[in-house]
């Protein structure tokens, strides 16, 4: 127990931090202005004790709790990409939120964050079910935290009763699953050969995959599962939005990899047409839906789906080559997609964000402007930014396996989104406001505070490493 408790020690540390903050707010309530700063340090310390953790790999690596978590490799991974996430949300909402709801604010974002590692480190469906929902309930009460805004209550709401009925239906597919494998646990390939299996076994297994599918769909925005994501990204805080988008889908992501493993669409076909059928319609319907967008907030949730439908790549090709440059892909869109949103979060705050409002940004704030073409860029996947990079590891890996013509398709996607990333920088430097503001009005430049110029700094700086980190990737993955 002591080694499990060591192995697991920065998930118990920031889940103490969070029920220390709303203590700390309710004992020192003239202290409110130290719950950020007490957020942010209690992140920093538990990317510390993660990489302490990771340095005693050899006598902490393995199975806890009565094998219902894993510590490896891959939870290192996703508890330092997480801990990064966090810090730059953290600053992205320092003077977004009032002091009356500070402390509920950043507890409950620390408290989804360990839901995050439970559910990559997890070794049973179980376990994914207990960390989507440990990852989801505080998202919903952040979603409609602003309770005097009447878009944020709606949106909160629609998630969550949109929410709650995707995990019925993924908890129903567990539930067959275990009928007919008589296990959950994936610490062994859950997925077996269809062969050792009776004809009602092999039909139940399909059944209960495509439920469990449709409930992990609706968590990571796949179509046709994303029909919530929308309207929530347009009512939502912005600093909870660039969160919700992201991160919890390279989470559920991640695990899907673990759960199916790298054989799967080979030892079931039927599912693995339901996969490249999820991934097509993806990118495609985002892609082509995020074009008629005026909101830039909208848009961005079209691109989100896009985005899954690029991941699911690696998921229906499998094999060592897709696992690695779906972890670069799964990088590079955090940093990537989390920026976006905070430069938009900077021009536009809390309210809804236009194209318009962004014109002219080239002149009234020329870093926004330039870091915001970064990530346009990027997610577009121009050369040589990091989005480049990533989207051609995952093509070659899938044409490497045979999945050449599904490569094409995301390739031609690519060149679509390339559109509505395009019309964000053509109003940037090649438009001017609807409304010319006067010289020196407080209109006249976009202001940015320090914490939030810091969360836009960092993700501009990793996008452009990850840029550089590319080119090793290439050369390295095997074939």
């Amino acid at each position: 127990m002591t080694q499990s408790l060591l192995a697991f020690s920065p998930e118990i540390f920031l889940t103490a931090a969070a029920l220390g903050l709303v203590c700390f707010d309710v004992l020192v309530p003239s202290a409110k202005s130290s719950i950020r700063w007490l957020a942010l340090a209690a992140v920093a310390v538990m990317m510390t004790l993660a990489v302490v953790v990771a340095a005693q790999a050899g006598g902490l690596y393995g199975e806890h709790f009565a094998g219902a978590l894993k510590l490896d490799a891959l939870t290192t991974y996703a508890r330092l990409l997480f801990g990064c996430a966090g810090v730059l949300v953290i600053l992205a909402s320092w003077d977004f939120y009032g002091e009356r709801s500070v402390a509920e604010y950043f507890a409950l974002f620390m408290l989804s964050l360990v839901g995050e590692v439970v559910i990559v480190s997890g070794t049973s469906l179980l376990m994914l079910f207990i960390g989507i929902e440990l990852l989801a309930i505080p998202t919903y009460v952040l979603i409609a935290l602003l309770k005097e805004q009447a878009m944020a209550v709606e949106a909160g709401l629609k998630y969550f009763l949109l929410g709650m009925f995707a995990s019925v239906i993924m908890l129903y597919g567990i539930a067959l699953l275990y009928g007919a494998l008589g296990t959950v646990s994936y610490i062994r390939p859950l997925f077996v050969d269809p062969g050792t299996l009776l004809p009602a076994q092999r039909e139940l297994v399909l059944f209960g995959f495509f439920l469990l599918m449709m409930g992990v769909g609706f968590k990571i925005v796949a179509f046709p599962f994303h029909f919530w994501s929308p309207d929530v990204y347009s009512g939502g805080s912005t600093p909870v939005v660039a969160y919700i988008s992201t991160v919890p889908k390279v989470a559920i992501v991640l695990a899907l990899f673990r759960i199916l493993g790298p054989q799967f669409t080979q030892l079931y076909p039927t599912a693995r047409y339901f996969l490249i059928a999820l991934s097509l319609l993806s990118m495609t319907y985002g892609n082509v839906v995020a074009l008629m967008q005026d909101d830039v907030r909208r848009m961005l949730a079209y691109s989100g789906i896009a985005n899954t439908g690029y991941m699911l790549i690696a998921l229906v090709a499998g094999g060592t080559a897709s696992y690695s440059a779906l972890q670069f892909f799964l990088i590079l869109y955090t940093f990537t997609n989390l920026g976006a949103f905070f430069v938009v979060l900077a021009v536009s705050g809390q309210e809804r964000s236009l194209l318009t409002d962004f014109a002219g940004l080239g002149k009234r704030g020329p870093f926004l402007a330039f870091a915001m073409a970064i990530f346009m860029f990027s997610l577009a996947g121009t050369p040589p930014l990091a989005g480049f990079f990533g989207k051609f590891a995952l093509f070659r890996a899938a044409v490497d396996r045979g999945f050449w013509w599904l490569a094409l398709a995301a390739l031609l996607n690519s060149v679509i989104s390339v559109a509505y990333y395009v019309r964000v920088t053509q109003q940037m430097y090649g438009a001017e406001p609807a409304l010319a503001p006067a010289p020196g009005s407080a209109l006249a430049r976009v202001r940015v505070k320090l914490p939030l110029r810091a969360a836009i700094v960092l993700t501009a700086t990793a996008t452009l490493l990850l840029g550089v980190a590319g080119v090793t990737l290439l050369t390295s993955l095997p074939g």
